[in-house]
């Protein structure tokens, strides 16, 4: 058993990256746990391959009606994981399976400086951009205690802190049952989750709160984080603000060169733009 590991959601129409990302990680210094909604999708992704996988089958763990009804699959997925396995790791990082692999791969030193850099980058919503705030809101409300609702409030700026897609997700599993209790986190608190809350945004807030991690704004990314960011914004952070270990899959075709040359470790939404070549004078990507 490594010291680290990645946990990822998976679906039955992703099975090909679950495949590509277990064979990649095999000789690496991370385990990986799939985590499946029920034992048909397990059976089949597992007839695939004869060696031995780690995974979590979600019916099992909870009342699956209520996260269909809820649609809550993606965050039940990764918390009751992550409530499995923080005793056995000193970091996990709960990721999405639509990822690529690149740099060194010296995942336990990667998650640890993420962790003891304690930087979290955001970005500032504008008032129009409802569903994302939403998002926030619903992330920071729906599972804490009403006495930390001003406090949390305030530090997003009324909701409008957007902590998503900027650094690799990485939990601090020595922190990780003080924050699923803060969370309210338990077999009976089901129908409280819901697609807005995003458990990463809990934690980035939860880590600010308790923890002294530091607030960083970006002033210039362009829509709501660096998901949609042209690649100077992403290499300007990296090289000036903290270093960053993840990238879009947009910027990354844009720059390949420096991201595989700079420590960056995964590639996200593989699935996504593959194809598209924004120049800098296409307003939708630049702010």
């Amino acid at each position: 058993m490594n010291k680290c590991a990645f946990v990822i959601p998976l679906h039955h129409t992703h099975f090909d990256y679950g495949y590509y990302i277990y064979y990649y990680l095999l000789d690496k210094n991370a385990d990986v746990y799939f985590v499946f909604t029920d034992d048909k999708d397990k059976d089949i992704f597992m007839s695939n391959i004869n060696d031995k996988v780690n995974y979590f089958v979600l019916s099992d763990l909870c009342d699956i009606e209520i996260v269909k009804q809820n649609n809550s699959y993606i965050t039940m997925k990764k918390i009751f994981a992550l409530s499995k396995l923080y005793d056995k790791y000193d970091y996990i990082s709960c990721i999405d399976s639509e990822i690529k692999f690149i740099g060194n791969n010296d995942f336990y030193n990667v998650m640890k400086n993420i962790v003891d850099t304690k930087i979290i980058c955001c970005s500032k919503l504008n008032t129009n951009e409802e569903h994302t705030i939403k998002i926030i809101k619903s992330s920071l409300t729906n599972l804490t205690d009403k006495s930390y609702h001003e406090t949390l409030q305030s530090l997003s700026q009324n909701f409008t802190l957007y902590t998503w897609w900027f650094n690799l997700p990485v939990y601090d599993c020595k922190n990780t049952e003080h924050f699923l209790k803060w969370i309210n986190f338990n077999d009976g608190n089901l129908e409280k989750f819901n697609w807005f809350i995003f458990d990463n945004i809990i934690y980035n807030f939860y880590c600010i709160l308790f923890h002294n991690y530091e607030l960083k704004l970006i002033t210039n990314c362009c829509y709501s984080s660096l998901e949609y960011c042209m690649s100077f914004i992403v290499e300007n952070i990296d090289k000036n603000v903290c270093k960053l270990y993840w990238v879009s899959n947009i910027c990354y075709h844009q720059n390949k060169i420096y991201y595989e040359t700079n420590n960056f470790q995964i590639v996200y939404h593989v699935d996504r733009w593959h194809d598209l070549k924004p120049t800098l004078q296409d307003n939708k990507y630049i702010d």
